[in-house]
């Protein structure tokens, strides 16, 4: 009887045992099996696709302003001054079909060239248009004041016009913005030509530089507006050496010792092309 008890125990002992072992089996099977679907259901990061905004399919260049806008004194191969090159520089750059519509007269002062915006009716048809618009304007003024003041010509008489310079230039650019409110502005400042003339005029450097400082500032009040400083371009330390040597600036025109040459033209139109490109998500883009 005790013998039969103990044989009872053993086989109670080996049932629990085996049942155990294939319980804990099933159970870890189950568990390898529902994390293998949780990593084959698993679903790979993708990362979303930048959003490409397409280029304008052609742009359109309107060019205001006075004599270096028109191109004065540059080569009758290279014609256009700034402008032409400023559209070929467009063009290839940026592989965009480009045209230029250039109103730019020889000799006219910033009145004048606000009298053409308000007149020219072909303007006011491409003005709208424009993706780019650029604008020189000043030289004539400084001329006048020149011509009327001649070897008596002072800072403080630069200074003054300058400041009423300021309140035409406002006028004009506010003038522009009428027909155009979108387009990026370049307003491409003045330059010293008369290292030689005005040698007599204490702080004459001085004073150019305060014009442009003004005329920026102007420019600083209007939406997506960007004043060019072209000063340093043609009167430098080098340059200044060469003049007083030779009497002339490799950069300008020999005949009038004023506007730039093709060489000065490329200058120029490079340092407009740098800003412009700087700024291409203002113009370039729908």
């Amino acid at each position: 009887m005790k013998k039969k008890s103990i044989w009872i125990i053993i086989i109670v002992l080996i049932l629990i045992v085996v049942g155990g072992g294939a319980y804990y089996f099933t159970n870890n099977k189950q568990s390898g099996q529902s994390t293998t679907q949780v990593t084959k259901t698993t679903k790979k990061i993708v990362k979303p696709k930048k959003k490409v905004i397409p280029k304008k399919k052609q742009i359109s260049i309107v060019a205001v302003g006075d004599s270096l806008t028109q191109g004065v004194g540059d080569s009758f191969k290279a014609g256009g001054g700034y402008v032409t090159r400023l559209q070929s520089k467009v063009q290839t750059k940026f592989n965009v079909p480009t045209q230029s519509h250039n109103y730019g007269v020889s000799g006219d002062t910033s009145n004048q060239i606000m009298a053409r915006i308000k007149s020219d009716k072909k303007m006011h048809q491409d003005l709208p248009k424009a993706d780019i618009i650029t604008v020189t304007v000043g030289g004539n003024d400084f001329m006048h004041l020149l011509q009327r003041k001649g070897i008596d010509l002072t800072a403080g008489d630069i200074a003054d016009e300058q400041v009423k310079f300021d309140k035409r230039l406002k006028q004009l650019l506010t003038d522009l913005r009428n027909y155009n409110d979108s387009a990026p502005i370049y307003l491409i400042g003045i330059y010293n030509p008369f290292s030689i003339y005005l040698s007599n005029v204490k702080n004459a450097k001085i004073a150019f530089i305060n014009w442009n400082k003004a005329s920026a500032k102007v420019a600083s009040e209007f939406n997506k507006t960007y004043f060019i400083d072209i000063n340093n371009l043609y009167q430098n330390k080098t340059i200044d050496k060469k003049v007083k040597k030779t009497g002339t600036n490799p950069y300008l025109y020999k005949k009038d010792r004023f506007h730039p040459n093709g060489t000065g033209y490329d200058m120029m139109t490079q340092r407009v092309f740098d800003e412009v490109s700087v700024t291409k998500k203002e113009w370039l883009f729908k």
